[in-house]
């Protein structure tokens, strides 16, 4: 198949959404499939793919956030002539507009992955009423979803959710992959552990909770650093690392104390460090539709204790593999210490948590439902 995927971001921004399009694009490459991708152009960023398109962007408030002109005659004319079959956008506004335009002109199937409930991110849109911001954006998201071939979810929660706005299209849960070997090359290393107390100048026994994500206000980190505060207070080997950037980064930082340490943002291959140097990892977010970062954790074989919310239950399995819990600083912080005065329990947890990312979460297991999709899509189209 020759495939095309449109992102409003991608690589070398990092975000869960250009993670799940780089590794999605890996693995379709090596199933044996002509994918590319258009997203866009970043300054000092130079394209070596030629299969990577890049559109002209704007700076943004949004720290590392491009505005792309969701349109090149060159680019589209490129993608006409290379006889695509299939356009799968990951974003609904700008180039997913723009994607689903140019798949209407080449009368080829149109796929859209509903990666973020951006009904819940109005916040971020300041000279608008939240509640009119909040039907406006409900309604053209279910108008977009309508005018997909199909819609691919990352969890149940978030099916349902469009079912009941009145997505009438077909809708697949499929979530976002992992490239596990990558994680597993990284693991043999066996040296995190040691690696990161020393970089942070901590003794080799102290306990790590790990928070690794966007520094925004959706997050809730602040819920998560009031509830460290209660805890570090009479457990003094008990740090917190929080890793990542974003609007709110300075201001968190006001908010923390001494105990907690912040990374800013970090290549990828050093998140992946941070988690298999930490013993929990903890989160506080209620507006994930799947919450990439807690099936990173997971690979990484570290139990996850979170907030209920969202589409958290579809990938921390309560009880089994990590906890999510009332949303009250008491519960998050009573699961903690449960979890690091108990080895046996975090070790059965890891173990779980570890063998469930291989076999749900897969890259490759994945890429071969996504093909599925393709296929069924392009062979209906008379």
């Amino acid at each position: 198949m020759r495939l095309a995927l449109f992102s409003n971001s991608y690589l070398p921004y990092l975000s869960g959404i250009t993670i799940s399009v780089k590794m999605l694009k890996d693995e379709l490459r090596l199933l044996g499939h002509t994918v590319y991708v258009v997203g866009p152009s970043y300054p000092g960023h130079k394209e070596t793919d030629p299969r990577i398109l890049r559109l002209p962007s704007l700076p943004a408030t949004y720290p590392g956030y491009r505005f792309v002109l969701p349109y090149s005659y060159s680019k589209f004319t490129a993608l006409k002539c290379s006889g695509i079959e299939l356009i799968h956008s990951h974003q609904p506004f700008g180039v997913g507009l723009a994607a689903l335009g140019l798949a209407r002109r080449l009368k080829i199937p149109f796929v859209y992955s509903f990666h973020t409930l951006f009904s819940r991110y109005v916040h971020n849109a300041p000279f608008v009423p939240q509640r009119f911001a909040k039907l406006i954006v409900a309604n053209y998201l279910t108008w977009f979803c309508n005018q997909a071939g199909t819609v691919i979810v990352p969890s149940e929660m978030v099916r349902r959710l469009l079912v009941l706005r009145g997505v009438k299209t077909p809708i697949q849960v499929i979530p976002t992959g992992l490239q596990l070997g990558q994680i597993k090359q990284q693991a043999e290393l066996g040296l995190q552990r040691t690696e990161v107390r020393k970089k942070y100048g901590l003794p080799a026994n102290a306990r790590l909770l790990l928070y690794s994500g966007r520094l925004s206000e959706e997050k809730n980190v602040p819920f998560l650093l009031k509830a460290f505060d209660r805890l570090q207070k009479d457990r003094p080997d008990v740090w917190l690392i929080v890793v990542g950037g974003g609007p709110k980064e300075k201001a968190y930082r006001r908010l923390a104390g001494d105990k907690v340490l912040f990374t800013g943002q970090i290549p990828h291959h050093e998140v992946i460090n941070h988690c298999l140097a930490a013993d929990l990892f903890v989160y506080a977010s209620t507006t994930e539709t799947q919450g990439l970062v807690l099936t990173e954790a997971k690979a990484c074989g570290l139990p996850v204790v979170a907030l209920f919310g969202g589409g958290l239950a579809d990938v921390v399995k309560n009880g089994n593999d990590g906890y999510l819990v009332p949303r009250n600083e008491s519960s998050l912080v009573e699961h903690i210490v449960r979890l690091l005065d108990d080895p046996g329990l975090r070790h059965g947890m890891s173990v779980r948590a570890k063998e469930d990312a291989q076999a749900r979460f897969s890259s490759a297991v994945v890429a071969k439902k996504m093909e599925t999709v393709y296929n069924s899509l392009i062979k209906g189209v008379v």
